[in-house]
């Protein structure tokens, strides 16, 4: 379903570019915050039921087309991932305990999407744009605490989470996604326009590196998947070069 949107609209800017009178190209930058989670399947999924998002901070520059109604952007965007997750009650060495980890990740993103504005006036539209992410892991932090019931045992660690192939390397170094993001557009003027977003963005495929749970005893016990997804809170600043006259 989602390679036949993405299809359907870049034949629909194919279809604009040839036929527009008013097109421009633009660049630009964004900032924003972004509420974080790790999806668990399978035994994952039962070892870890609780995961909550962690709050970050994204943003980085874009460049793009405007066909008509049709968009076709990219950019190079910074974002931080990760998330919270607990245990429930679990026996460690004979004694119950409960773990709660804190995963912070930053990745480097680059979008390619392909959107639809429909502007209700010559200032305001409601927009639109799917695609696919490339999501390049920079470097992480893992955070432990682990809790003993009838003690105050509390036990700490602290951890760097690393990407790349390597056997000791946590997850893969690049990382495949799929976003999903409405907006509104406002335009300032015949060249600049603001920008606001909410973008669904979720990881494709397991996050961990396979050399790494190959490796690993932990996952000869605990199967499943770990992606990433994240919902991006966005403002944004275009400024357009036109080809031709919009206004």
């Amino acid at each position: 379903m989602k390679r036949f949107a993405l299809a359907f609209l870049l034949v629909g800017f194919c279809v604009a570019a040839i036929q527009a009178q008013n097109n421009s190209f633009y660049i630009g930058a964004n900032g924003g915050v972004n509420l974080s989670k790790l999806k668990y399947t399978e035994d994952l999924h039962e070892l870890y039921p609780t995961s909550n998002p962690r709050v970050g901070l994204n943003g980085g520059f874009d460049f793009g087309f405007e066909i008509a109604n049709f968009t076709l952007s990219s950019g190079l965007h910074y974002i931080q991932k990760g998330g919270e997750y607990q245990t429930d009650n679990y026996q460690d060495n004979l004694e119950v305990a409960y773990l709660t980890a804190d995963e912070k990740l930053h990745f480097l993103s680059i979008p390619i999407t392909v959107g639809y504005r429909k502007y209700l006036s010559d200032r305001f539209a409601f927009s639109l744009a799917i695609g696919p992410s490339i999501n390049v892991g920079l470097k992480g932090k893992l955070d432990e605490t682990t809790e003993y019931f009838g003690t105050d045992q509390v036990d700490t660690e602290n951890y760097i989470v690393n990407f790349g192939s390597g056997v000791n390397e946590d997850y893969s170094k690049v990382q495949m996604g799929f976003q999903v993001s409405p907006g509104m557009v406002f335009a300032i003027n015949e060249n600049a326009k603001l920008r606001f977003n909410v973008t669904w963005d979720s990881g494709l495929k397991d996050s961990f590196n396979p050399r790494y749970k190959d490796a690993n005893d932990f996952f000869k016990t605990y199967s499943g998947e770990q992606r990433n997804q994240s919902t991006v809170f966005t403002i944004g600043y275009e400024y357009h070069f036109s080809f031709a006259d919009r206004y």
